[in-house]
């Protein structure tokens, strides 16, 4: 009967922990994201919570990421940061980090989609999408 009760427990606590880790967060307030990291299938965030979303790019090459649709109950900064050493000074044609940052305004449900390509090519190379619900 222990055994039954512990093999029980470990099972709830293996899946309270994987539901948990659907949607990091930081410190309670900010969900982190990479371009390895999926959204889950329905992200759910209260107003004021933010999303951030760190992706690789190289804006010498063309290719950028977009937001891909228009936001009308998040904000969306965005922020470019090239890689560089503690000892080197910028450089023309360094690869970098671009981070976006949503910022839940008011209740509602929109889909994040951000697209890595070129702006005058119509296909891109790359996407990120993320449905979020606000309460």
């Amino acid at each position: 009967m222990k055994a039954l009760a512990l093999s029980f427990g470990l099972i709830l606590g293996f899946t309270l922990v994987g539901c948990s880790s659907l949607s990091p967060t930081v410190d309670g307030k900010t969900h982190v994201y990479s371009l390895k990291q999926q959204c889950p299938a329905l992200l759910e965030m209260s107003v004021g919570q933010t999303l951030e979303l760190t992706l690789p790019e190289n804006p010498t090459t063309g290719y950028i990421w977009q937001v891909a649709e228009p936001q009308n109950i998040l904000k969306v900064e965005e922020i470019y940061r090239q890689d560089q050493g503690e000892s080197q000074p910028p450089m023309v044609g360094m690869s970098g980090q671009k981070q976006f940052i949503f910022t839940a305004l008011q209740p509602g449900e929109e889909w994040i989609h951000v697209k890595h390509g070129r702006s005058w090519e119509q296909n891109p190379v790359d996407e990120w999408r993320c449905r979020v619900r606000i309460s």
